[in-house]
């Protein structure tokens, strides 16, 4: 008898200890709680960080395909730069000038490459501003050669020092890099 009710002793210690006790689930979600509200402005900036660098990235991705389809098809290709809400459109089609990407409907129309329409605006990367020293406000590729004219920098900022630059060569050559040395980029 006296085994069974050690036995029985054992059982409803075991079952008493396998569960979590209300309050400490309740302790365990407000330290949760803290760490993420702690860690959110932080998650923010790299966010912030990543869509600067990102949209410099996208712009060096598509001067090299502009560069890349003048070559191909024997074409100049030019790249239109709108620095007020910022923007900028790829196109084929001569006059190049109507390649408006803040314009209206017909000289967005414009903006296009083989027949797609290829138009990058400041909505897709959100708090991020672009300045441009490109005389003109745009780039222009020869299909002989792959050069281009005229040579310039195009420089994406964030809110703090974020700060990357696209440096374009009249030899047809983009860079990337930082007045900062910002997100590994070399020096400019």
């Amino acid at each position: 008898m006296a085994r069974e009710n050690s036995g029985m002793r054992t059982a409803l210690l075991r079952h008493h200890q396998a569960g979590v006790t209300l309050i400490e689930l309740l302790v365990v979600l407000v330290v949760l709680a803290v760490f993420v509200a702690l860690g959110i402005p932080s998650f923010n900036s790299v966010f912030d960080r990543h869509r600067v660098t990102g949209a410099a990235q996208a712009l060096y991705a598509d001067l090299q395909y502009a560069r890349a389809e003048s070559i191909k098809r024997n074409v100049d290709v030019a790249v239109n730069f709108n620095t007020a809400g910022w923007c900028y459109g790829i196109t084929d089609t001569a006059p190049f000038a109507a390649c408006d990407c803040n314009g209206s409907v017909t000289s967005q129309a414009s903006c296009s490459v083989n027949g797609q329409q290829y138009i990058v605006t400041e909505e897709r990367f959100p708090g991020v501003s672009m300045a441009s020293s490109l005389s003109g406000g745009s780039v222009s590729f020869d299909p002989t050669r792959g050069t281009l004219t005229p040579s310039g920098n195009i420089s994406f900022m964030g809110d703090a020092a974020e700060q990357v630059r696209v440096t374009t060569y009249f030899i047809g050559r983009v860079r990337l890099c930082s007045p900062t040395g910002y997100a590994g980029y070399k020096s400019c």
